[in-house]
């Protein structure tokens, strides 16, 4: 079970500040204990297992998607999703597609600015899906060192904190990473860590 773990980050003038990693269900306050943040960033990165034998296989194309919801819990518009089809919406957008997860360091990233997104839209869901999994028989399963993080974009890019999937997402195709939530008109991160099998549509749909 997750705590309220307060937050007493970007408080030091120390920019080698120790990380805070989160757990599942651990629920971070962001703008109530700094209410200077205006801007942040989602980062995420994982690494894939090599294709299969003989280097025969497609390479695993896992998407950062943001879920732009009310307080319903459902998307406030017909295009409340940002992704590589839709890389942009008021106060958020999608830096590029990395389309095999190469290299080291974050593989994709989303910039939020908190003070000007859409004013419906009272918490955006973080997921990351394996494009084409079913189609391509590719899962988490596969998937290693995922981690999502969350980044001061007005101080360096210093990091706020982060999340490292340690659990078994098993055979699914997209995890629930985490979510930013405003309550009582401030903003928290919390992580969900939920993984299910679906595509970026089905995920789509399933907020519609």
């Amino acid at each position: 079970m997750g705590i309220n773990l307060g937050g007493n980050f970007g408080m030091s003038n120390n920019d080698s500040m120790p990380v805070l990693n989160l757990q599942k269900n651990d629920i971070l306050d962001l703008t109530k204990k700094d209410p200077s943040l205006k801007n942040v960033i989602l980062a995420a990165g994982w690494d894939v297992a090599k294709k299969g034998f003989f280097g025969l296989g497609k390479d695993f194309d896992l998407d950062l998607v943001a879920l732009l919801l009310d307080e319903s819990g459902k998307l406030i518009a017909k295009d409340g999703m940002v992704y590589f089809g839709n890389k942009r919406n008021n106060g958020i957008f999608l830096h590029g597609d990395n389309l095999t997860g190469h290299g080291d360091g974050d593989d994709e990233r989303i910039s939020v600015s908190l003070n000007n997104l859409p004013t419906r839209c009272c918490r955006i869901m973080f997921a990351v899906t394996i494009y084409e999994g079913k189609a391509r028989k590719q899962s988490f399963s596969k998937v290693k060192n995922a981690y999502v993080r969350l980044l001061n974009e007005d101080k360096s890019c210093q990091e706020i904190c982060r999340y490292n999937l340690t659990e078994d997402a098993g055979n699914n195709t997209c995890v629930k990473f985490a979510e930013l939530r405003k309550e009582n008109g401030e903003w928290q991160f919390k992580v969900v860590s939920e993984a299910i099998e679906a595509s970026i549509q089905e995920l789509y749909n399933s907020y519609r």
